[in-house]
């Protein structure tokens, strides 16, 4: 049986939004305890002779963030200020004679100091070229995202899913490799998007299983008039991690998320490094077990195709690398599995028959969690705008120097507002400035489109649109007649 595994790595624009309480902290937390340690572990593996294979959809947005200095700077300040704590930490310990939070406070001063040395000496800071030289070896196979990570079936217009897709596809091409796939944002499922993803030159999408309008769900099938094809994920081996209950995140020994001093266990008692590191040992071999069985059910030829999220296997699983280096290494040698990646599996097994997908549950309208209050503001506002930006892409298909710059960055500040984060938060009760940020786009957005109308461009309204070209300067190629209908 063939297994690929799919990494999905996402976080919002989150370059100069404040280093604490919140702001670009998340983007740190996930580079020293998601992104670094997968590299790692995928190119230690790959020296090793075991040739690890997997997929991965890193949205443009984070892409494009990893790339820029400033988050690079930003990133080794804050390791210095927690390695900084954490001495302080340790010290405290050690004169309070508290041997087990010695231990810890050791353990994770070895831990930041190595996640600093991979950073800095292994990588060059530069964490998008390590990941173009995997992508070079064919140990990752990068897939195209939607630029801003946005939830396509909730988009209004056309335009703007071309929009997302296309830029999408660009910056995958411009940071890492020419991706072949099209990962959706929840799974989500459209029309036309098998049409926009064709067009970008992309050869197949992973969507929702629950878009399929036939059982039992084929693995794979063809789509619009067989230019594209579309694969889905097992959902029930992702049980085992992506389930709060049933999975294996949630067993007592691991290290609470939840306790900031990481002290705890999930469990409530003490949490101790070797014993959650050994059950993460045995965890992996319960999942190869696992795939074997499924393997031995299935036909050689078959395909599993297995989601991981970054946010979870580092951040909130902190154990979890060890257990993902376990299952790749099993994967690696056991003589019933073949490793691949998804578009690998699609050169060499083309799809059988030819669907039509039904809209899934994050059609317009689908998502009730999405309805209502903040999160109906936030679509009304979103719609509108998309809406006058058309318009605008309409209306000006010449624009030359400031004034194409003014339209550029417009179209900047849409995607942005675009980003798939800002509704689920919202629905959520979120009220934290991160979450507000949506506004801050539109905001700038509007000033931008009454400026885009002027006839000339004042010195006032050239120095704003420089300081948004700063501020919000993510995908310097980004064309505002991609909006034009």
């Amino acid at each position: 049986m063939h297994v690929a595994f799919l990494m999905l790595a996402h976080v919002p624009y989150l370059r100069r939004a404040g280093r604490r309480p919140r702001g670009e902290e998340g983007l740190h937390a996930l580079v020293a305890q998601g992104l670094l340690p997968l590299l790692e572990l995928l190119s230690d593996l790959h020296s090793s002779g075991l040739h690890p294979r997997i997929g991965l959809a890193c949205s443009p947005l984070l892409v494009d963030q990893l790339a820029d200095p400033v988050v690079q700077k930003h990133f080794v300040l804050w390791m210095h200020d927690v390695l900084v704590r954490g001495e302080a930490e340790l010290a405290i310990a050690e004169r309070d004679g508290d041997h087990h939070g010695a231990y810890l406070g050791r353990f994770y001063l070895e831990w930041g100091r190595q996640r600093l040395r991979s950073f800095e000496e292994r990588f060059q800071r530069n964490l998008p070229r390590a990941m173009r030289e995997l992508a070079a070896a064919r140990v990752i196979e990068p897939l195209a995202v939607p630029a801003t990570y946005a939830y396509l079936p909730l988009l209004r217009r056309e335009e703007s899913v071309r929009a997302q897709i296309e830029q999408g596809v660009l910056q995958i091409t411009r940071h890492l490799w020419r991706p072949e796939g099209l990962w959706l944002p929840g799974a989500g499922w459209r029309p036309g998007v098998d049409g926009a993803a064709a067009d970008a030159g992309l050869r197949y999408l992973v969507a929702d299983p629950s878009c399929l309008p036939v059982t039992p769900a084929p693995q794979s099938v063809w789509l619009a008039g067989r230019r594209i094809a579309a694969v889905f994920p097992d959902e029930d081996l992702a049980r085992h991690i992506w389930s709060v209950e049933l999975g294996y995140a949630g067993d007592p020994v691991y290290r609470d998320p939840a306790d900031t001093r990481g002290v705890l266990a999930r469990g409530g008692a003490s949490y101790d490094p070797y014993h959650a590191l050994r059950r993460a040992q045995e965890h992996a071999n319960h999942f190869a077990t696992a795939l074997v069985s499924e393997a031995r059910r299935r036909g050689a030829h078959d395909l599993t195709l297995v989601l991981l999220d970054a946010a979870q296997i580092g951040p909130t699983w902190v154990e979890g690398s060890t257990w993902l280096q376990a299952v790749l290494t099993h994967c690696a040698t056991h003589g019933e599995l073949t490793l691949t990646t998804p578009g690998a599996y699609m050169r060499a097994h083309r799809p059988r028959v030819e669907v039509t997908l039904q809209e899934g549950s994050w059609s317009e309208g689908g998502h009730a969690g999405w309805q209502g209050g903040a999160a109906e503001e936030y679509w009304q506002a979103l719609r509108a705008a998309e809406e006058r930006m058309v318009e605008l892409a309409s209306a000006y298909p010449g624009a030359e120097a400031e004034h194409e710059r003014v339209l550029n960055q417009a179209a900047r500040e849409l995607m942005l507002a675009q980003t798939g984060d800002w509704p689920a938060r919202l629905s959520a009760g979120a009220t934290d400035e991160v979450t507000g940020r949506w506004r801050v786009y539109l905001e700038r957005f509007e000033q931008l489109a009454e400026m885009a109308r002027h006839d000339k461009i004042s010195p006032s309204d050239l120095f704003l649109l420089e300081q948004l070209e700063e501020l919000d300067g993510v995908f310097p190629n980004l064309n505002y007649r991609i909006f034009a209908p």
